[in-house]
């Protein structure tokens, strides 16, 4: 299919052409001035019903993306972050309704938002702090704000330049250590990515014996869940999928000892005795080992150079935090209708549903195309009011309806026969409609949600809960800000990264660029066109073209020796603030839709 589109003067020429040969007249200039004039009116005509039809297929194209891409795609995501936590008893479960907030976090913004975060996962947290790490022979202490202070340097030897000793304390007389998390990050690395996938190869131990470690943080979910058709439409939800992407995302950078492993406050030691090195510097320098820990040893792949490991960052009872909010509401229903309208701010973006009751405790279970056998009262989700095809709102009626009324106004007015009071009538509804419309517009842009009961009740109140996000507005959220814990068994919690990963509603590059991903590739990364148009569908905003190339790269682990890559280059519309975001989210994506054979290695040209 040619999109060639030709110009007014080459469609004039062309009419001109073919009436001479029709009329078989060898002159241009013999040719009747009117007929030209005809024939230039014509063209001008054809070249705008050409420009039409072009603007035709991309308003099809825009629409179908708005109707047939599904929820996921079109709705804000919200953004993410790492906490710190400590428990204030031997062991405590963290839920998702577990909050942490905080106002005003940026200074340049005035306006007062409560940003409000909440774990990802139920997860349980110890009172076990890391105290000392010991890394290719420097031993460091940890600081309160989890930075590290360097209280002695030795030199490396084939002994300890890729060991490190991590040294925890527990206030409890017995350490459990089964189902403890540690977070680890190389926050000073740009590579910090690939060394996170070659420490999965690491080898965890505890006085000589090795302890078996998983990847991911501790999460209670995966171990209680349902098979039902009612807990699998459950997980499709929007808000669950976003915190199963987002534990995916930091999944590398926990590592969980997932077997039973009890230490008491005896076999404490002041330093790791499995190196004979240590135990001289620990006689030669009591000052540095000054108190009895837990030593957990873990031997790194050779791979790993010393500047690497020596910015290594580990903490325990890191929780991943979305930012979002529980919205909790109490609504009665208009006689003879079964909608219950959901409450947002203009700020905030809807979620996902939680629940829906009412005064006798009668659960409502939403439905997903289908009627549950095991409910007997359902509700469905709307957004838009009918949501039909024509997708114009009250806002796109209402200034309709006001340009109508104001040529309305002109011609009353040029009448001498019009009456005063039509023209006052007139202007009292323009100015009523410009109300209107000007609240509409404070209502933000994303159309409101509804319930809809598949009947009316005979009840007098319904109790909703709701999640509802500020989406890219809580992004870039520093390090070692402190949220205010809310009826939480913690402290407030100190973000260890920044908050990342926030997005507003997508545009329309981006819905038609997902739209031609799920019909080309149907989900799956095979071809290179696939990868090309997964990767500007991934980031529309930011990517402008793909460059794909054949590699070659050490393996990981190196043990396999050089193995093919696939080369992607990424060619950005100007400069990319976050980098290391951008080439880590890309790299995972790419890796989970593609087959297992598929290397790849990122880069932003």
């Amino acid at each position: 299919m040619s999109y060639y589109r030709e110009s007014k003067e080459e469609i004039k020429n062309r009419m001109i052409q073919t009436a001479l040969q029709f009329w078989n007249i060898k002159n241009i200039e013999n040719l009747d001035p009117l007929v030209r004039l005809i024939m230039e009116a014509l063209a001008e005509q054809l070249h705008e019903i050409s420009n039409d039809i072009a603007s035709l297929e991309t308003r099809m194209m825009q629409r179908l993306s708005e109707v047939l891409l599904p929820d996921a795609v079109l709705m804000t995501k919200p953004s993410h972050t790492i906490a710190y936590l400590k428990p204030l008893w031997e062991e405590t479960e963290i839920t998702q309704e577990s909050c942490f907030s905080t106002k005003t976090p940026f200074p340049n913004r005035k306006a007062q938002t409560d940003y409000a975060f909440y774990p990802a996962c139920r997860t349980i947290l110890k009172r076990i702090n890391v105290k000392k790490i010991i890394s290719a022979g420097d031993v460091y202490e940890i600081n309160s704000d989890f930075s590290k202070r360097l209280l002695y340097r030795t030199e490396v030897t084939p002994e300890n330049y890729n060991k490190i000793w991590i040294g925890i304390y527990s206030e409890d007389i017995i350490m459990n250590l089964q189902n403890l998390s540690f977070y680890i990050n190389f926050p000073n690395i740009d590579t910090r990515s690939e060394c996170l996938k070659i420490l999965s190869y690491a080898n965890w131990t505890h006085k000589g014996n090795k302890i078996s470690v998983q990847n991911g943080i501790y999460n209670t979910d995966t171990h209680s869940q349902e098979n039902s058709l009612d807990h699998f439409f459950e997980n499709q939800n929007f808000n669950e999928r976003m915190n199963a992407k987002i534990l995916d995302f930091y999944k590398q950078n926990y590592f969980t000892i997932d077997q039973e492993l009890q230490i008491s406050q005896d076999e404490y030691t002041t330093f790791p005795i499995t190196d004979p090195k240590i135990q001289n510097l620990w006689l030669e320098n009591s000052a540095v080992f000054n108190e009895k820990l837990c030593w957990i040893e873990i031997t790194l792949p050779q791979s790993f150079k010393s500047h690497i490991i020596s910015d290594i960052q580990v903490v325990t009872n890191a929780v991943p935090l979305v930012n979002k909010k529980l919205h909790s509401i109490t609504s009665t229903l208009q006689k003879g209708l079964a909608i219950i309208p959901l409450e947002m701010n203009p700020e905030e973006f809807f979620l996902g549903m939680i629940s829906l009751s009412d005064e006798k405790d009668q659960e409502y279970v939403r439905s997903q195309g289908f009627k549950s056998s095991n409910f007997t009262r359902n509700y469905t989700l709307r957004q838009g009011g009918t949501e039909t095809f024509d997708f114009r709102n009250a806002k796109e009626l209402l200034i309709k309806l006001q340009s109508l009324l104001e040529d309305e106004a002109n011609i009353f007015s040029s009448l001498k026969t019009a009456s005063s009071e039509n023209v006052q009538l007139i202007e009292k509804l323009i100015n009523r409609l410009e109300r209107d419309i000007s609240v509409q517009h404070r209502m933000g842009k994303e159309l409101s949600y509804y319930i809809f009961l598949d009947r009316v009740y005979d009840t007098s109140y319904f109790f909703v809960k709701y999640w509802t996000t500020l989406g890219e507005a809580a992004n870039g959220i520093r390090i070692g800000t402190i949220l205010t814990r809310r009826d939480t068994s913690t402290s407030d919690a100190v973000l260890i990264t920044p908050t990342l990963g926030g997005t507003a509603l997508p545009s329309e590059r981006e819905r038609i660029a997902q739209f031609k991903f799920l019909l080309n590739s149907r989900g799956r990364v095979v071809t290179n066109n696939d990868i090309k148009t997964f990767c500007i569908a991934e980031f529309p905003d930011i990517i402008a073209d793909v460059r794909i190339e054949q590699g070659i790269s050490v393996g990981n682990p190196p043990q396999k020796g050089l193995i093919r890559t696939i080369d992607v280059h990424l060619i950005p519309f100007g400069k990319v603030e976050n980098e290391q975001m951008v080439t880590e989210t890309m790299y995972n994506q790419l890796v989970k839709h593609s087959p297992m054979t598929f290397n790849y290695r990122i880069f932003i040209d």
